[in-house]
């Protein structure tokens, strides 16, 4: 979801404040969800990365 839209989407319509804040929540939210999602996956990458460094030392190849 892109600015622009999280944007129209609380401009859209008759919402009061306190439902904007509401939608507005539920979007952080949902995005915090992805961004830790992603996050494991770098962090999994990385650790992938890190074991082939070590077998790369450990039989004295070159690379990286």
């Amino acid at each position: 979801m892109t600015f622009t839209e999280i944007t129209e989407l609380t401009e859209s319509g008759q919402k009061t404040t306190e439902e904007k804040l509401m939608l507005l929540r539920k979007i952080r939210a949902n995005l915090m969800d992805e961004l830790h999602c992603k996050q494991q996956v770098v962090d999994q990458v990385d650790y992938m990365i890190y074991e082939l460094k070590m077998e790369q030392k450990k039989n004295g190849t070159g690379g990286f």
